[in-house]
């Protein structure tokens, strides 16, 4: 065991150095490995923070036997654009994709489903599966069987504007499959046999496997499997001081016009019932990650398998009297759980460094012995999983968030953030700002950016409109250089 731990390193130190422009070429990675890492990436919709304590077995199975990343964001708190950066290593406007619609169709247009991590794990001889939500509206746009280059087995959820709990179609490899209300339909089920299947043929034909693992739940509306109804039924929200903020007069008007667009919770769905929902509906995909590490481990590949669980963006529930929901620039939406374990992973590690959904692709790759495209903003997070091999001369301290189109009238809010290790800046489309203290004010109740002398708010627009332009290596650059501001 200590031999193969000592392997790793070199291996990773090495996929990393290939994956940040170093010299050493990829196939040099492979043969210094005798035996290529599996890759399970497992992918959640709308999950936050206030639910991973009631992940059981994902606590126990790769949190505790791993790597907890705990400044790890998304550069998009929308589904499709968070998915999209996700596949491609790039900050949403160099997607093009910055809000839910037309998702897919665009993404799909633009030609970008062409070079994504799948396409690079293909070229270093990877088996692929993606399995469940892939982008909104999928598959608009294109042929109705369309099967995204780089995957070799596709189970993916026909958008039809429906819940993906229940009495929904997938293409399952170009034929689309129905499913029904029987509880064997339950879509977290379906997916996880799925992938039980396709792991146990990998193993079976001695081929490393990437998996793409991206459930439904907990999306709204929230729909438990039926064996899991009467579970948490008591359960309190988690409620931060920023909980139904009383004075909201210092938010952005548009903040405040959204707090009054539901007025005040009913019962049926108060912040309390809704938790438990959503604790329920996470109880298949913990028992999922059992059941895939305990296939793992009877196969004698748990040792060889790296298993990454998070989310696409995180959610909100009541703070700053906002309504039930995502897509904003707070922290309950952009800062979610990722934790992950694997070869050379000791148990108990922390890594405090800013990451973001942007390095997942270069860093799976990077794992994998696989080349990234050079058009990746992200970059690979590997070194600080072993805290031995050699680490990055420079990284990023800040991290530009963005949602929503500012070319076209939308009814999504559109904004430009940039969130920095100490505050967070805001700019709304009309023209209101945010600025909070994150060290002092860490639930973002006192908006600064009235109080702000005029130099300094002219520094952070300059910083942010660089950043929201940026491509590649300008990014990594302007996301080290924090300007020096008073606040």
């Amino acid at each position: 065991m200590k031999n193969k731990w000592f392997k790793w390193q070199n291996i990773v130190a090495l996929t990393v150095l290939i994956v940040l422009g170093a010299t050493p070429l990829v196939n040099e990675a492979i043969e210094a490995s005798q035996e290529r890492p599996n890759i399970i990436f497992i992918l959640t919709d709308d999950f936050d923070y206030a639910l991973m304590p009631y992940m059981t077995n994902t606590n126990r199975l790769i949190a505790d036997e791993g790597a907890v990343l705990t400044n790890y964001f998304v550069t998009s708190s929308a589904c499709c654009p968070s998915r999209s950066s996700t596949f491609r290593g790039q900050y949403p406007h160099n997607t093009t994709i910055l809000e839910n619609s037309p998702g897919f169709k665009k993404f799909y247009r633009n030609g970008k489903t062409k070079d994504t991590i799948a396409t690079w794990m293909k070229r270093a001889y990877y088996q692929n599966s993606f399995m469940g939500k892939y982008l909104n509206l999928y598959p608009l746009g294109a042929p109705e069987n369309y099967i995204a280059p780089g995957w070799d087995d596709w189970h993916v959820f026909v958008d039809d504007g429906t819940p993906f709990y229940f009495a929904y179609t997938m293409n399952e490899n170009g034929e689309y499959v129905r499913y029904h209300k029987k509880e064997y339909d339950y879509s977290t089920d379906v997916i996880a046999g799925l992938a039980q299947s396709f792991i146990e043929s990998s193993i079976e034909n001695k081929k490393p496997f990437f998996v793409y693992l991206s459930v439904y739940a907990p999306h709204g509306p929230s729909i438990p499997a039926p064996r899991h109804s009467q579970l948490y039924l008591d359960l309190t929200y988690p409620k931060k001081p920023s909980f139904r903020e009383v004075d909201i007069s210092d938010k952005p008007q548009i903040i405040q016009d959204l707090s009054k667009k539901d007025g005040a919770y009913e019962a049926e769905d108060s912040p309390d019932n809704q938790f438990a929902k959503r604790v329920q509906t996470m109880q298949a995909v913990d028992e999922m990650v059992a059941s895939l590490v305990k296939l793992l481990d009877e196969k004698g590949q748990l040792e060889n398998t790296y298993i990454f669980f998070t989310s696409d963006n995180g959610f909100h529930m009541g703070e700053h009297s906002l309504p039930n929901g995502k897509m904003l620039a707070y922290e309950e939406d952009i800062h979610v759980p990722l934790v992950v374990r694997g070869p050379g992973i000791q148990p108990g590690t922390t890594v405090t460094q800013m990451t973001a959904n942007i390095d997942i692709a270069p860093t799976i790759a990077a794992l994998a012995g696989a080349r990234a495209a050079s058009f990746v903003d992200g970059s690979s997070f590997g070194p600080f999983l072993f805290p031995t091999s050699e680490q990055p001369a420079g990284w990023r301290k800040a991290l530009l968030i963005e949602t929503g189109d500012l070319d076209r009238e939308s009814p999504v809010i559109a904004y430009r953030a940039v969130r920095t290790e100490n505050f967070i800046y805001i700019e709304y489309e009309d023209g209101e700002l945010e600025f909070y203290d994150l060290i002092k004010d860490p639930y973002e109740m006192e908006n600064l950016a009235g109080k702000l002398a005029p130099e300094t708010l002219t520094t952070l627009h300059n910083w942010l409109g660089q950043l929201k332009t940026c491509k590649a290596n300008e990014c990594r650059q302007l996301e080290m250089n924090v300007p020096d501001i008073d606040y």
